[in-house]
């Protein structure tokens, strides 16, 4: 692969890692005119963001079995079509539901993007992890896209909902569906590396391996739980309508800036910042409980968009030192690493959700504070786990060309 081949298969990549931010987020986004228009509480919309991620779920599950037996590009080809069709759906519901129907289109649709989406994700990711310009942090990179695509989106979807009102929040998805659609249409001229069979190596069922499943589930939990929730306190807090779009748009932004300055400041190093991250995931922990616990709403509002630059070290930032011990594992530990990601995602906004409806989100945000502590503890425990050395970046930019 030259460099012009690689240069427009990373483009592809960072499409589709637009997309799932699309995914993820959207729904996140509209909570406040679901709520408004159909009178979702705070348990329907934790169980629908948990619906979401259990369908990637699903998806990184079975990419366990095929990631390293398919061709990336005929998996790449099926999820962007089907992620196509998945956000149509959702755009239609409001014109083939009604009453309480709406609910069960949107959770339908939803299994049906999400599902697309985490397998158009991991596929991707592991497509990029194998490009020449590529190596260890280019998931980082992809987490950094994914943000400032959240950002994009967030403020998209505010000047759909200002210019059509909240009766037609629909009416963005069908824009937004271009997105999936111009990754079908790109792979077609897209080369991206051969399949190469490799060994699930004894080492990736290690402690260490076993420890950096948690640190993704609590570490990508924090992130989400603060994301999902923030467009519901941002709005209570600001005082109008699009100001909940407005907090989900300067998180997204801290998520960005996070993910920029643990790329542009370790990927010099030649080992994995364990004490870094260890040290971003105490300072979420850290916002979550100022957030809860400050007196005043605009600095708990202020404390709770802070904790995504944190987050934003965080939530890439265990993957890749998953990705530096084990680089010979396969893109099954990938996928793998996905699945406990996924798992983290659906099963703390939805238990934050309970907590925000029975008490309210300040005492959500309180007890979530304990993801960002357990993924620290997961970390430190990662960097003293014995029996696997890591790889310094150059040996693993080295083992990551010989694939191709």
């Amino acid at each position: 692969m030259n460099g012009r081949s690689a240069r427009r298969t990373g483009r592809v990549c960072s499409a589709g890692i637009v997309n799932q931010a699309v995914i993820v987020n959207i729904t996140a986004l509209l909570f406040l005119p679901f709520m408004r228009l159909y009178g979702f509480t705070y348990v329907q919309l934790g169980m629908l963001t948990a619906a979401g991620f259990a369908s990637q779920m699903c998806a990184d599950v079975l990419l366990v079995f095929l990631i390293d037996r398919v061709s990336a590009k005929n998996l790449a080809f099926f999820a962007s079509f089907a992620s196509f069709a998945g956000l149509v759906f959702y755009g239609c519901v409001p014109y083939f539901f009604s009453g309480d129907g709406v609910y069960i289109g949107i959770v339908a649709a939803t299994a049906v993007f999400a599902f697309a989406g985490g397998m158009l994700e991991v596929a991707l990711s592991n497509v990029a992890e194998g490009l020449p310009e590529g190596g260890v942090f280019s998931v980082c990179f992809l987490h950094t896209v994914y943000a400032w695509a959240q950002v994009a989106l967030s403020l998209l979807l505010s000047g759909s909902l200002a210019l059509f009102g909240e009766a037609r929040w629909n009416l963005i998805l069908f824009p937004l569906a271009l997105i999936p659609a111009g990754v079908f249409l790109a792979l077609f001229r897209t080369e991206m590396p051969s399949r190469v069979k490799r060994e699930r190596v004894r080492a990736s069922f290690s402690p260490f391996y076993l420890f950096a499943l948690l640190a993704v589930f609590f570490g990508y939990g924090s992130e989400v739980v603060m994301n999902q929730w923030i467009s519901s306190y941002a709005e209570s807090v600001f005082g109008f309508e699009s100001g909940g779009t407005l907090g989900c748009a300067l998180f997204a932004l801290c998520l960005g800036a996070g993910g920029a300055v643990y790329v542009i400041v370790f990927q010099r190093r030649e080992r994995v910042p364990f004490r870094a991250l260890t040290a971003a995931a105490l300072a979420a922990a850290a916002m979550y409980v100022l957030a809860a616990l400050l007196p005043g709403e605009g600095w708990s509002l202020a404390c709770a968009i802070g904790c995504g630059f944190f987050a934003g070290v965080l939530s890439p930032g265990a993957i890749t030192a998953a990705g530096s011990f084990l680089p010979l594992a396969g893109g099954w530990m990938l996928a793998s690493l996905a699945v406990s990601q996924d798992i983290g995602a659906a099963v703390l906004p939805m238990a934050a959700g309970v907590l925000a409806d029975g008490f309210s989100l300040r005492a959500a945000f309180l007890v979530s504070a304990l993801a960002p502590l357990l993924a620290a503890a997961a970390l430190a425990l990662m960097s003293r786990s014995k029996g696997n050395k890591p790889r310094k970046r150059k040996e693993f930019d080295k083992d990551l060309l010989s694939r191709l």
